[in-house]
């Protein structure tokens, strides 16, 4: 921002709908695809866990 915009109300009207924007896309939610990717991080968790209990199981 060049430093005659600074003060310029259009500027401030500017900044102050990419924040109103921003709050609406913060506020959307996410897709499925995403979802499932977050989904796949707890995995190695599950299949250690599944792992450890078969072990014990038929140890």
């Amino acid at each position: 921002m060049s430093q005659e915009d600074r003060f310029n109300l259009d500027a401030i009207e500017n900044n102050r709908a990419k924040l109103e924007q921003a709050i609406v896309e913060a506020r959307k939610p996410l897709d499925h695809s995403s979802q499932k990717l977050a989904a796949l991080t707890n995995l190695p968790w599950l299949i250690a866990g599944l792992a450890a209990l078969l072990w014990y199981c038929f140890k």
